[in-house]
């Protein structure tokens, strides 16, 4: 690990300072671990899933990258695609960067490089949807579909409160979809939502406590799904708490399970998902999660 390195930037993340971050990082590398380090930028969709998905053919036994979820998404397709799998890790610089914060980075750049003088490795689930594959979430709502249309300045410039901005719209238009949602087991439930999210960590959209119950490597996906679509709905959903690890309530639908089939009952709708902040597959959906898929590179706890 971290002898033989590529390093993955993605030139428009992190405010346009992609390239200088990875230059600070590939110091650190070298410096700590004597280690031999390439730098490559993406100049285009599928780059990083090709130069991780080959790396090891290559002689890399680690694959970096920096950028937001969708870069870090990209490079994770790329090694889940490869026969064997280097080591894996990333500096975020994304708007929201949600494994990043259930890995325990910092959300500063610059110390979040800092922190790669002290690592060690971790197990790290992974999620197969259909013929794709996401490292956090998977979202299916007016909420994600506003994320997925934000615009990249107001991310920069709001941050955050980009994504409340867009979706806040989207929830006043009060739409729904009817969804079968079918377990391991086979039992099949059936509801109303205008909002279901599956999660393989703790944070989703940088709420670091939407499934505080979750960890990273245990193998479960842990979906929640709102019953309804207005704003009542939500405020219901508030009041209880937001998601809870027991399970099913009036205003909400919680499930944790390895394996989860999600299909429409109307025919007519295509409805489509989002992975990772970026546009994903069209219902109906196949998740299951792959143990242990990935050794990530982590910060030592201090």
């Amino acid at each position: 690990m971290l002898k033989q390195v590529l390093i993955i930037a993605n030139p428009a993340s992190g405010k346009g300072l992609a390239q200088e971050y990875a230059d600070k990082l590939r110091q650190v590398i070298e410096e700590v671990y004597q280690a031999q380090v390439e730098v490559r930028s993406t100049e285009g969709l599928g780059d990083a899933i090709r130069w991780s998905k080959s790396a090891m053919d290559n002689g890399f036994d680690t694959v970096l990258c920096l950028g937001g979820d969708g870069t870090v998404n990209e490079t994770v397709q790329g090694l889940m695609l490869a026969e064997e799998r280097p080591y894996f890790g990333f500096v975020p610089l994304g708007t929201v960067n949600d494994l990043g914060r259930a890995l325990g980075y910092d959300m500063n750049p610059d110390c979040a490089i800092e922190q790669y003088r002290n690592v060690q490795t971790v197990p790290l689930d992974i999620a197969s949807v259909n013929d794709r594959y996401f490292m956090n979430v998977l979202a299916i709502g007016s909420i994600p579909e506003a994320v997925m249309n934000t615009d990249s300045d107001d991310k920069n410039k709001l941050g955050f409160l980009a994504y409340v901005k867009d979706a806040v719209g989207k929830v006043l238009g009060d739409n729904s979809y009817h969804l079968e949602i079918e377990d391991s087991q086979g039992n099949v439930t059936q509801l109303e939502t205008d909002l279901l999210i599956a999660g393989l960590t703790n944070s989703v959209g940088g709420y670091e406590e939407m499934f505080s119950f979750a960890d990273y490597d245990d193998g479960l996906l842990h979906l929640a799904a709102v019953k309804g679509s207005s704003l009542v709905d939500y405020a219901k959903v508030a009041l209880e708490g937001g998601v809870q690890e027991e399970g099913e309530t009036d205003n909400l639908f919680v499930l944790s399970d390895h394996a989860v089939k999600i299909r429409s009952l109307n025919a007519e709708d295509e409805i489509a998902s989002n992975i990772d902040g970026d546009e994903g597959p069209t219902l109906p959906l196949e998740l299951t999660v792959i143990k242990h898929a990935l050794k990530v590179i982590v910060p030592k706890e201090q």
